[in-house]
Formats: structure tokens, sequence, C-alpha cells
């Protein structure tokens, strides 16, 4: 009897594991068919930024480098259901798309009427609306923290790149404190503060500073002869991931770019990655645990997931 029984169990276990294997093969097999019905995204993708709630992507993509023409694109954060969000043709370029902090909204840049401006949209594309009518080119914008109000940058044509700021319903159009300097990429935390790129008080590089919102307390965080370049604070607020080509050779624009961080003190300062090429635009993915980026090398190598912990790299696949 004991014997029969313990035969008996053995055939049933034998038959599960054959059954869980089939079922294996069956789910692989689906999503090899599933994956051979999709398209995958080629072509220049670039400037990326993560959902609030980490769910969704939103990135640039140039489908035909040859006529230049960039397009504003989402998908999921894994990949999946890619699709084109920006679709009025008398802009031909289109970049710097930025999530509001409830993510209902997208900001972007686009060139148009011999300038650029700022626009905004719904999340799904829907919405459009302009929302700097200012001359010159007015690019790179982000979100104040409560999302009421838009930060920017106005390049003249004669001048210094500034520092702006606009309410959302296109009022209230003011200039930051500027140094002497070219100030880029400003960007702003809850506690009222700025960082942002500048050459002030050099000539041919960059660093980066931090002050409060009326330009009092200005402070530099880095400082080395390099372009310190697009700043980003971490969902904690402190710490600031940038890319700079401080470890290239030749310290040249078209070099080699790498991301490092670095905390709100101006200390503490760390290379994350360290691939051939550059690694640019990083944004932190709202855990805190996560960057995505653009890698370029002998042309675009797409968009990666970079994991600060363990400093593994994966790349994210496109397919629509």
């Amino acid at each position: 009897m004991i014997a029969a029984n313990i035969n008996r169990e053995k055939k049933i276990n034998q038959k599960g594991k054959f059954m869980k294997k089939v079922v294996f093969i069956a789910v692989a097999a689906l999503m090899a068919a599933c994956q051979a019905n999709k398209t995958e995204l080629v072509g220049h993708i670039s400037r990326p930024d993560i959902s609030p709630d980490g769910s969704k992507i939103v990135f640039v993509y140039i489908k035909d480098e040859s006529k230049g023409a960039r397009e504003i694109y989402s998908a999921d954060i894994n990949g999946e259901n890619v699709e084109r969000l920006t679709h009025f043709p008398k802009a031909q370029i289109k970049k710097g798309p930025v999530w509001s902090p409830n993510g209902k909204k997208i900001a972007f840049h686009a060139d148009i009427n011999d300038g650029a401006q700022i626009f905004v949209m719904d999340a799904n594309g829907k919405n459009l609306n302009q929302l700097t009518d200012l001359s010159g080119y007015n690019v790179e914008p982000h979100w104040s923290p409560d999302g009421n109000h838009i930060i920017f940058n106005s390049i003249p044509e004669a001048g210094k790149v500034k520092m702006m700021m606009i309410d959302l319903d296109g009022s209230n159009v003011k200039q930051l404190y500027n140094p002497d300097g070219q100030n880029w990429y400003p960007r702003m935390n809850n506690r009222n503060e700025i960082i942002f790129t500048s050459d002030f008080d050099h000539e041919n590089y960059y660093d980066i500073y931090i002050m409060n919102l009326d330009g009092s307390n200005i402070r530099q965080l880095t400082s080395v002869k390099a372009i310190n370049w697009f700043p980003e604070y971490s969902p904690d607020e402190d710490k600031i991931v940038f890319h700079s080509n401080r470890d290239d050779p030749e310290l040249s624009d078209a070099g080699d770019y790498n991301l490092y961080i670095i905390n709100t003190e101006g200390n503490q300062l760390r290379r994350i990655t360290d691939l051939p090429g550059q690694e640019l635009h990083a944004k932190w993915h709202p855990s805190g645990d996560q960057l995505i980026f653009g890698w370029y090398n002998n042309g675009s190598k797409g968009l990666h997931t970079l994991d600060i912990s363990t400093g593994e790299i994966k790349k994210i696949n496109l397919f629509y």
C-alpha cells in the first residue's frame, strides 16, 4: 500500500511538472508571437522624462534625420504602447518634453515663426496650448513643484541666455535673477531654490549653481573646467544628477560625456556611467532608485535605465 501511494505521488508530481513545462512553453510562444506582430521604433531617440507615477515615459523621436523633424512620443515605462503626441506641422522641431507634477500635462518647446515658444498639452497630446509669445527662442521648460508656473530659458537675438518664469495661464512673465553669464536649465525645488548651469565668472566652461528664487544665497556646486550640464533634482531633492565632459581627455564639446551625481551641498561627487560616447539628459524615476537617459555613440543608441545601487544598465526597446 505504501509503495503504491509513493508511485501515485511520483506520477502526480511528474504530471504537474509536465503541465508547468507545457504552460511555460505556451506562454513563451504567445509572447514571441505578440512581439513578432510589433514594430520596434528605430531612429534618433532622445530627451526622456518619466511620469510622476513612474508608469510612462515621454521622449523626442527623429524618424528621418535627413529631414530633421522632431516629434514627441510617449510609451509605457517598459517600452510598450508607443504613441505619437504632437501633430502640428507648422512647428517642425519639438523638444524638451516634461511632465507636470500631477501627470496630467506635458510642456515642451517648439521652433515656430523664426523663434521658439513654450507649449503645453494634455498628457495624451490633446488640448495643445501655446504658452509664450515672446521674441527670440524660448526653450527648456520645467514645472514649478506646485504645477502653477513654468520656468524656462529665453535666448534673445542679442545678449545672454536668461532664466524666466511664467504662470500656467500665460500671464505674469518675469525674469528671474540672472548672474552675469549664460544661464541654462533652471529647476526649482520645494524650498524655492533654483539649480542651473552657467558660465558665470568663467570662459568656455559651465558649472552648476544653486540659489534662492529671489537670487540670494547663490552657491557654486561644481568647480572644474568642463561643461557640467543639465542638472536634475532627485525626488527627495537632496541629490542632483547631471552630465559632464570632465573626464574627456580633450574636454571636447563633442567628446565623451558621462553621468554624475552630487549632493545639494556640493560634495560627494561620483561618476555613475562610463560608456563610450555620450550619456545625456538623465531623469530620475520617482522611486529615486533608477535613472533614464539617452546614450549616443556614433549615432543614437536609444533610451536606457540605470539602477543606481547596482550600476546595471538596460536598454528600453520601444514598440508600437
